[in-house]
């Protein structure tokens, strides 16, 4: 009888053990992953700035090859007059 209970008490002290470690992986999990996702949540915003900044880049350059575009079309029109 004294082996059953003492069989008995270590598979019970066995099965706590297993349970709490399950649940701190759990809890550790948990924790990190809220923490990936902010700093996936961060990158996306600093991801989504930097393509708005390219994109007004972009419209910038493309006003200015617009302007260069009129201008060369004028210079040419004065140089065919000339020549």
């Amino acid at each position: 009888m004294a082996q059953t209970s003492t069989i008995a008490s270590t598979v019970v002290v066995v099965t706590v053990i297993a349970i709490a470690a399950f649940v701190a992986i759990g809890l550790y999990r948990a924790r990190h992953g809220t923490a990936r996702e902010t700093g996936y949540r961060v990158l996306a915003e600093r991801s989504a700035d930097s393509a708005h900044a390219v994109a007004d880049e972009l419209k910038g350059v493309r006003d200015e090859l617009g302007e260069v575009r009129q201008r060369l079309a004028a210079l040419e029109k004065l140089l065919s007059q000339i020549g």
